[in-house]
């Protein structure tokens, strides 16, 4: 397996903690894992970026046009890190790109179809409004990587993904994280048409 993702968000948000639970589902397969964070303000609610690099990788940083994956849990910094995903060249699929944001039309029609046509596949998923409605709205970053273990080119089974969480969670959060998840994955499963 060789995959670079991109994370995205504010402060707050829950990027690190993404960052653990794909390090946790990489090192329990014995993938090598390498990767870089930009923290920028994060404690002030300013962008905070992961490079993640999941296989035989010599440097952390994902160039542009080089991820395979983006999680975004912010829609603006979705605006920003956009450019990070691959296109698709010589019949080799483009990135994916899952953001959270309470409308799925939000995107402007002149950027889908741009990312369309570089072969990039985007999916908009309310993950603030999932979390909150089964009652922790801090869990949208679970949301969304639920959502996203849906498709079948997410580098993880759900199973994986249930087991990562259940490691790298506190004990305080696990049993709504996993409610979380499951609830999201089987929005993903609806969702995502392959």
């Amino acid at each position: 397996m060789n995959v670079q993702i991109i994370i995205s968000g504010v402060g707050g948000q829950g990027v690190l903690l993404l960052t653990r639970i794909f390090s946790e589902m990489a090192l329990r397969e014995g993938y090598p894992l390498i990767g870089s964070e930009d923290h920028g303000m994060s404690q002030r609610g300013g962008s905070v970026i992961t490079y993640l690099k999941i296989g035989e990788f010599n440097s952390p940083l994902v160039k542009r046009g080089g991820a395979d994956i983006l999680l975004s849990l912010e829609k603006n910094e979705a605006y920003r890190t956009l450019p990070f995903l691959k296109p698709s060249t010589n019949g080799q699929n483009g990135g994916l790109c899952f953001i959270n944001a309470p409308d799925p039309d939000y995107m402007e029609r002149q950027i889908r179809a741009y990312l369309k046509e570089k072969g990039i596949e985007v999916y908009i998923f309310g993950a603030d409004q999932l979390a909150g409605e089964l009652g922790s709205a801090q869990s949208a970053n679970i949301a969304l990587i639920s959502f996203a273990s849906a498709h079948p080119r997410f580098p993880f089974s759900h199973e994986r993904l249930k087991e990562a969480i259940e490691t790298v969670t506190h004990p305080r959060f696990r049993e709504i994280n996993l409610k979380i998840s499951e609830k999201a994955f089987s929005e993903g499963r609806r969702a995502i048409k392959p």
